[in-house]
């Protein structure tokens, strides 16, 4: 069976190795479902860094979100969060439905962060 991927912004690797970014907020799951393994890979090269497994799938409005949501996803504050999400998405009605995707990764290669 072959593995999903889940691609990152090759600045976010560091933090999901390190442990600091332990989910990400999608506006989509991409079929993804909890305790499902993927690959986590790099959105501009492809590179698989490492395997994870989906360990929740939340959905809520984006007004919803919280504080923890924020950290969870490597963000110091919820504003933060909000900022990052409209620099991806554009801007989103407030009531639009996200979901909250948490992973624990199980194995990583290792990378060169720079």
């Amino acid at each position: 069976m072959r593995l999903k991927k889940l691609r990152f912004r090759d600045e976010l690797i560091p933090l999901i190795l390190s442990g600091r970014k332990r989910a990400t907020i999608r506006l989509g799951t991409k079929s993804l479902s909890e305790g499902e393994v993927v690959y986590i890979a790099s959105e501009t090269t492809g590179r698989v860094f490492g395997k994870a497994r989906i360990t929740r799938i939340v959905q809520k409005k984006l007004s919803e979100l919280s504080d923890e949501d924020a950290r969870m996803d490597g963000f110091r504050d919820r504003i933060a969060l909000l900022e990052a999400l409209k620099a991806i998405y554009g801007d989103l009605p407030e009531d639009s439905p996200v979901y909250v995707i948490e992973f624990t990764v199980l194995w990583e290669s290792s990378i060169n962060t720079g």
